[in-house]
Parts: C-alpha cells; sequence; structure tokens
C-alpha cells in the first residue's frame, strides 16, 4: 500500500492537521484525490465551461498548498475550497462586467474611449478584439448599431437623424446585428459567459 493510500483513511481534520503542522505533501496529495473531482463538478456549475472548471479546480489546490499555515482543521475542508472557488469565480465575474462597461464606451466612443477608460482594461487583447468587433461594419451600420444599441434609439429616430428611411434603418441595424454575432460566436477562445453576455445586451 503507498503512503498515499494509507493516509486516504483518514479524516479530513487529520489531513489537514497533518498538512497544516508538517507541510506534509502526501497529505495534501491525499486531499487532492479525495475532492477533486466535486470541485470541478462545483466549479463547472458555476462556469457552464468545462475546461475553465480544471483550471479553476486546480488554481484552487494550489492556493490551499501554498497558504497551508492558514489552514483551520476544525472547519470543513471542502466548504473552504467551495469558498475559495466561488469568489474565484465572481472575481472573473466582475471582470467580464468591467470588459463589457468597456466595450461599451469603446463602441460609442472609438478609440477615444481608451485613454477616458485606461483604468478598466485588464487585457489589452481583449480591447482590440472590442474594437476590431465594430470596426468591421460599413460605416452606415456603425452609425445605426451605435444609435440603437448604444444610445437607444428608436429606428424611427435613427431614420430621422441619419436622413434615412425607415425600411434603410432596420436593414442596416439588421445587418451589422448579425455581424456582430457571428464575429462573437466564431470566437471559441472567449469565455463562455462574455459572450452569452453579449448576445444578450446587444440582441434582446
Amino acid at each position: 500500500m503507498s503512503k498515499v493510500n494509507a493516509l486516504s483513511e483518514k479524516q479530513d481534520q487529520e489531513l489537514v492537521e497533518l498538512l497544516k503542522e508538517e507541510g506534509s505533501r502526501l497529505a495534501f496529495e491525499a486531499l487532492y484525490i479525495r475532492y477533486i473531482k466535486q470541485l470541478k463538478a462545483f466549479c463547472h456549475r458555476l462556469l457552464k465551461d468545462k475546461m475553465r472548471a480544471e483550471d479553476v479546480a486546480h488554481d484552487v489546490f494550489l492556493y490551499v498548498f501554498e497558504t497551508y499555515n492558514d489552514l483551520n482543521p476544525q472547519l470543513s475542508f471542502y466548504h473552504y475550497l467551495q469558498t475559495i472557488a466561488r469568489n474565484r469565480i465572481m472575481d472573473e465575474f466582475k471582470k467580464i462586467d468591467v470588459h463589457l462597461r468597456y466595450a461599451q464606451q469603446t463602441i460609442l466612443h472609438g478609440n477615444e474611449a481608451t485613454n477616458q477608460t485606461e483604468n478598466l482594461i485588464l487585457d489589452h487583447d481583449y480591447a482590440k478584439f472590442l474594437n476590431d468587433l465594430v470596426d468591421h461594419l460599413t460605416p452606415q451600420q456603425k452609425k445605426v448599431f451605435q444609435l440603437s444599441r448604444i444610445q437607444g434609439m428608436t429606428y424611427n429616430e435613427i431614420a430621422s437623424t441619419l436622413n434615412l428611411s425607415l425600411p434603410t434603418v432596420q436593414k442596416h441595424a439588421s445587418l451589422a446585428l448579425e455581424k456582430i454575432k457571428k464575429q462573437l460566436t466564431a470566437h471559441a477562445d472567449l469565455h463562455f459567459k462574455t459572450v452569452i453576455t453579449f448576445l444578450i445586451i446587444f440582441f434582446t
């Protein structure tokens, strides 16, 4: 029987004590084996993204190993894992909200928004993608999209503002939305929730 298997018979509290008091790698491995699948499933329920859920679960265990001196053997170890995972996932969602606020500024004001909202940019590659998203539209599609989806104007108001017929405005809006939707769904590297949130904001 391996040393890890021998420790697998111990309760969580005993393993946490060994990890906290001795920095036992074997105790850590026993806890990892015991809970990694459950933690991945927990993260997946929140993220709806298998690969990202696995990343978060592994990051949580890495954090636990790096900070084992902070462990409290009297508390539920799995609940502790869930708490760390939930906080990390919520932080990700908050970052997505920041990206979306930046997206709205970028779409509305173009490159001028870059300096004004520089403190909101958490990922420059992502910001570039947002700029490219709208730059692929024709000038008229871009105007209609900005007025409709960012400024909240009705198609009748847009038609009056741009001196266009209502059917023309509707056509530009439809083409713009379809083009943006195709670009979003084509980018598998974007976080699942980011794409869904964009679709909710721009297509409802």
